[in-house]
């Protein structure tokens, strides 16, 4: 426990690199070896398994939940950063789509789809995506900003640290890309050049987002409320024409990435009127 505890604070990079790496492990197994993503469409297990690692440490270093962010501090930021503001630029973003298609008569469909793997399926499986996102946020957030954001911003400037947590999470779904590439989903140099960058450039963003709402919310669930929100309504709600489910999903995500991304100055401003209004 010693030793954990003095990497942490000494190594606060390194420590994070093989917490990342373990739960890694259990994540490549569920992809490429036990193919969870095809047989399930979800790699749940290994998001279970990922969670219960940042119990482990939290717990080895002498810490709570609570020191890492699951509490309900600010609540009005928590509401209305993670999940009303996430929630509107969402809508923004499909009627944006659906109006640059207008001329091919889009409609809005519910269905259970796993866009990552094309694994549909009826109501159950639409529960299923609902309590695989519950889990994954858990384990990402947990992992990403709980326990990354306060171990590397004893070393680095809060700048630094939340890039680099971004970075890290970009990083972390990559495997994606070498699976679309297995599957044929994507194909030759430039297909898997592509799913590299989709894989990892908005996640970097992402997780840049997630990071300054953990950070200035004082609270892991602004992040959590945001990131569920995101993959659910990804999963559950889809634009139909042409004959085909989200051919402008690229549009409409990488709208949304760039003006969430861009809107960072206003989360740490309308975060920070709100803590201080309940202080």
């Amino acid at each position: 426990m010693e030793l954990i505890k003095s990497l942490k604070l000494k190594k606060p990079l390194i420590t994070g690199l093989v917490l990342i790496g373990i739960a890694m492990i259990f994540r490549l197994l569920d992809i490429f070896v036990f193919n969870l993503d095809d047989l399930w469409g979800e790699i749940i297990v290994s998001k279970i398994i990922g969670f219960i690692i940042v119990l482990i440490f939290v717990k080895l270093v002498g810490e709570s939940l609570k020191d890492i962010g699951f509490n309900f501090i600010n609540k009005k930021s928590i509401i209305i950063i993670g999940g009303i503001f996430t929630a509107f630029l969402l809508v923004a973003c499909y009627l944006f789509e659906i109006m640059m298609f207008s001329n091919k008569g889009p409609v809005l469909k519910l269905a259970a789809i796993d866009p990552k793997t094309g694994v549909s399926g009826g109501i159950w499986f639409a529960f299923f995506l609902l309590m695989g996102n519950v889990v994954n946020c858990f384990m990402e957030e947990g992992l990403f900003r709980g326990v990354l954001i306060p171990m590397l911003s004893k070393k680095y400037s809060i700048r630094m640290t939340i890039f680099l947590q971004g970075l890290l999470f970009g990083l972390w779904h990559i495997p994606w890309a070498f699976k679309w590439y297995q599957s044929g989903i994507v194909e030759g140099t430039s297909g898997f050049i592509m799913a590299l960058v989709m894989n990892s450039i908005p996640m970097i963003f992402m997780g840049i987002v997630w990071g300054v709402m953990y950070y200035y919310t004082d609270s892991i669930w602004a992040p959590w409320i945001s990131h569920f929100i995101t993959n659910s309504v990804l999963n559950l709600l889809h634009t139909n024409y042409g004959g085909e489910l989200d051919n402008g999903m690229f549009i409409r995500m990488a709208l949304f990435q760039t003006v969430i991304f861009t809107l960072i100055p206003i989360i740490i401003k309308t975060s920070r009127a709100f803590n201080e209004s309940q202080t």
